[in-house]
């Protein structure tokens, strides 16, 4: 009877009174639509507006008004049309080489017993913390008109500005993109097929060409796909270092803040939205393919390296964490310098900033970023959630909206935000909240993709005890799910907050005389002539995203969560 009696105490704890669950039924198809609606509101709604200006005459949309004029124009004016084919040879001639520079420096990583790995692997993810406009400002100072090498050293007239400039400050943004993608590929291929292969007397050639390259292709395509949309739609290197040399992105932005030319802004964006959404598709066909190509019994030891290849890789990785720590050293250290190259007396006032927000335009960027981190991070864990652990009848086309915003170049989605919410009814235009929701709207893939990781981690068991035990869909998520998923929380809150930290392309049509963003003043302090001031804004950008750093670093610790794999992540 006593047993009884605590079994029925048990169960009357957790009973849930009938109206609470009639609720409950309707949570997650609520929750599914909402998710739907901000996804098509923000995403759809604005690339309709731009597919409307873009193919109808006044962007009014009836059969009479459909014209192709629009596309007539630019592939008939030889300007505009050149930057079509500067940007495809910008970026395949930067995906070649990204992808050979980092499937040699992953390889070094996974495959051989090279000293000083986690110093290497720190190094090539120093570009994520900072605007990609720092290479094309370091390579200036380097290699431009009054560059210290170029002017000053060997005494040339060559600078970087034009292709060469906007392929090799790509090549240093890309690196870490797609060396997480070749890290995991090599780690996750089992390093025995190289060592059986060796057994039975196979060079070293050999097994190179014939088992780790095969092994390897579908994260090699992957890297490559990912490198060349990373390329082709940005904008920070191109408008800083290219000079007369102009590309889809730099042609958009003047179209539209030079000419007005909308109509034809809205063009180009489609032109542009053709090959990133091609290199979006293919990405995604590989990852699937690559998970049959990864063996679940990978070894993780590795055999000692002969000293040859040790001396070679331990070089190779070498030249590159000191062309990044060039990169990064010249930005901070010419932030500091009275004119650079001339007089080398260190001083403050490049801080100073002369633009119109200066101090302002970091703090805005400060509290949107944590805004965008949370609000980001919170709304995908709550996506990946529902989709991954309650399968609604919409998932599918939830899921597809989701990942969509990555086939998306940030320019496009921003131009769109002008066309769709340019009206007065839309309280957010104008304010720092439409940057917000552009943020978090154009990086939502990668947040939903983690946490969908993530969640496939927690046993179901947990959740269906939960439920057994009378507890609801809040109860469920907010004491169970939530706390096993703080990893993945400050994974997102991490990669959000840095994204919109540092992002310019999504947000260069969204900044206003009242509403100023850190990364956009680089850009007008360096078009202004503040070269050394554009500097300093970076180097502002740069210690903030490793303080936050460095603080979830430690709140993790403290939690108990750890922070491994973040880096991969971001």
């Amino acid at each position: 009877m006593a047993s009884n009696s605590n079994g029925s105490d048990v169960l009357g704890r957790y009973q849930v009174s009938p109206l609470r669950m009639e609720i409950d039924r309707f949570v997650i198809p609520a929750v599914t639509i909402f998710i739907a609606l901000l996804l098509s509101f923000f995403m759809l709604f604005p690339l309709s507006a731009i597919l409307k200006l873009s193919f109808f005459k006044g962007g009014e949309f009836a059969l009479s008004n459909f014209t192709l004029d629009n596309f007539q124009k630019y592939f008939t004016t030889g300007y505009t049309l050149r930057a079509l084919w500067h940007s495809l040879y910008v970026a395949f001639t930067t995906t070649i080489i990204v992808t050979v520079i980092t499937f040699f420096f992953a390889y070094g990583m996974t495959r051989t017993t090279i000293a000083g790995k986690a110093f290497f692997r720190n190094i090539i993810m120093m570009p994520l913390v900072a605007p990609s406009i720092v290479q094309a400002l370091a390579l200036i100072y380097l290699f431009g008109r009054n560059g210290l090498i170029t002017a000053h050293l060997f005494q040339t007239d060559w600078s970087i500005y034009g292709p060469t400039g906007i392929i090799v400050s790509e090549v240093l943004y890309c690196l870490p993109h797609s060396y997480v993608i070749l890290y995991t590929t090599l780690s996750a291929v089992d390093i025995r097929l190289d060592e059986a292969a060796e057994s039975l007397g196979a060079t070293p050639f050999k097994v190179f060409t014939r088992i780790t390259l095969p092994s390897a292709k579908y994260g090699i395509f992957s890297a490559a796909a990912l490198t060349f949309n990373l390329t082709i739609t940005d904008f920070g290197n191109p408008v800083v270092i290219g000079g007369d040399y102009n590309v889809l992105a730099t042609e958009i932005y003047a179209q539209v803040t030079n000419l007005y030319r909308f109509d034809l802004g809205a063009t180009i964006s489609i032109i542009l939205l053709v090959p990133s959404l091609m290199a979006f598709v293919l990405n995604y066909y590989i990852s699937r393919k690559s998970f049959s190509m990864i063996s679940g019994a990978a070894k993780p030891v590795i055999p000692p390296s002969r000293p040859l290849k040790k001396f070679g890789y331990t070089t190779f990785c070498s030249l590159i964490a000191l062309s990044i720590i060039v990169i990064f050293v010249t930005v901070v250290f010419g932030s500091f310098v009275k004119v650079w190259p001339y007089d080398w007396s260190l001083t403050l006032q490049h801080y100073q900033f002369p633009s119109i927000a200066g101090y302002s335009a970091l703090w805005t960027s400060v509290w949107v970023s944590l805004v965008v981190g949370i609000a980001g991070a919170f709304l995908t864990l709550v996506a990946g959630y529902v989709m991954e652990t309650r399968k609604p009848f919409l998932k599918q086309f939830v899921y597809l909206l989701s990942v969509m915003p990555a086939a998306i170049p940030g320019l496009v989605m921003g131009l769109g935000y002008i066309l769709a919410f340019n009206k007065p009814h839309y309280f957010f235009y104008g304010t720092p909240w439409i940057i917000v929701i552009n943020i978090i709207i154009c990086n939502f893939t990668l947040g939903i993709l983690s946490s969908i990781s993530n969640l496939r981690n927690i046993d179901p068991s947990v959740e269906e005890a939960s439920i057994s035990l009378g507890g609801d869909t809040f109860r469920t998520f907010f004491k169970i799910i939530f706390p096993l998923s703080r990893v993945a929380f400050f994974q997102n809150f991490l990669y959000f907050f840095m994204r919109s930290m540092t992002t310019i392309s999504a947000v260069i049509f969204l900044v206003s005389a009242t509403v100023h963003l850190a990364a956009i003043e680089i850009i007008m302090l360096d078009n202004d002539g503040w070269t050394a001031s554009a500097n300093a804004m970076c180097t502002c950008i740069i210690l903030i995203v490793l303080a936050m750093l460095g603080v979830l670093k430690i709140v993790s610790l403290k939690t108990g969560g750890g922070m491994k794999g973040l880096t991969a992540e971001v």
